[in-house]
């Protein structure tokens, strides 16, 4: 009797607790819904050509990042192997205020940010 007691009490301990709701607790892969968190630049005036770049850098989060650069005239050269600091500038061609777009991804979603870099002839 007392075996059939304690076996009935195991098994209906097992059944709760197989049964019991877990908990979400983020996805597997660590990636959440990206985020810039700054996008800013160490020069928002250059002049013209690559004697004076400006270093741009995207602060994110997010997890399993790809960023994406892009302006209209102008050049933008990655710094680091993510993406995440770039340089940019500029010939003659390129004078005048330029809009530069940091656009960041992943399975999550997307987001995306400008910053103007003004070039200039001194």
């Amino acid at each position: 009797m007392k075996f059939k007691l304690l076996s009935i009490i195991f098994l209906c301990a097992f059944v709760v607790t197989a049964c019991k709701k877990s908990e979400n607790t983020g996805p597997v892969d660590g990636t959440t819904t990206p985020k810039i968190t700054s996008l800013t630049a160490d020069k928002t005036e250059i002049q013209v050509g690559g004697e004076d770049p400006s270093t741009i850098t995207c602060e994110a989060t997010g997890g399993n990042i790809q960023y994406k650069w892009e302006v209209d005239l102008g050049d933008i050269f990655p710094l680091n192997e993510t993406g995440s600091q770039v340089r940019f500038t500029g010939s003659e061609c390129c004078l005048g205020e330029k809009v530069i777009k940091c656009t960041i991804s992943n399975d999550k979603g997307s987001d995306e940010q400008v910053i103007v870099i003004n070039i200039f002839i001194p």
